[in-house]
């Protein structure tokens, strides 16, 4: 039971400090160009999203 509420507090904790740093966080990550290359073909590979990035393109 302690080491439940011991790890849920900690659970809460690290989740605060990834909300409040979350932009620094996809910074960091989007920086290199290969992960931002990756992380762009995983998104447009989504119908929703590459539809809707299309449509605003050629508008």
């Amino acid at each position: 039971m302690e080491s439940r509420v011991l790890w849920l507090a900690a659970s809460v904790i690290g989740a605060f400090f990834l909300y409040r740093t979350r932009y620094r966080i996809i910074n960091a990550f989007l920086k290199r160009p290969w992960l931002r290359r990756l992380a762009v073909s995983s998104v447009m590979r989504i119908p929703a999203v590459r539809s809707r990035m299309i449509s605003q393109v050629i508008r």
